[in-house]
């Protein structure tokens, strides 16, 4: 075990259970699949508003979304709320957001980082968005 995973071991108690997805999740990824599955929706840009809470602030959450989103050719932005939780929107095909939700979730496990997604919405997507931002 190396140094990182020794720290974030005793800052977990040693637990590297991977936290389940919240039932907004379960229900948005069960949907997104269904449509990447699908000829007629899989290449369909879909848009998500997407409210995290948790440990979402000073974790690197923004800089982490933003670079998995850039990564699937997502559109879209991010940013923290004073509340302590986080806002996105994130647009692009059902696989391609799939991917991200997926992605977020293991860059995260090994820290033992904890955050639900407590509100998931369909929006129109935007024709004229070119890239993924950090908002401030």
């Amino acid at each position: 075990m190396g140094l990182f995973d020794t720290f974030f071991s005793s800052v977990t108690g040693g637990s590297r259970e991977p936290q389940k997805p919240s039932n907004i999740e379960l229900e948005l990824r069960r949907r997104l699949t269904v449509l990447a599955s699908d000829e007629a929706t899989q290449d369909t840009p879909l848009r998500y508003f997407l409210h995290w809470t948790g440990q979402v602030q000073g974790v690197g959450f923004r800089f982490t979304n933003t670079n998995l989103a850039q990564a699937r050719a997502l559109t879209g932005w991010v940013r923290n709320m004073e509340d302590g939780s986080v806002e996105m929107e994130i647009q692009g095909a059902p696989a391609n957001i799939l991917s991200h939700l997926e992605a977020l979730h293991a860059s995260y496990e090994r820290m033992g980082t904890r955050f639900r997604l407590v509100d998931a919405q369909a929006r129109a997507p935007l024709t004229n968005e070119d890239g993924f931002s950090p908002r401030y």
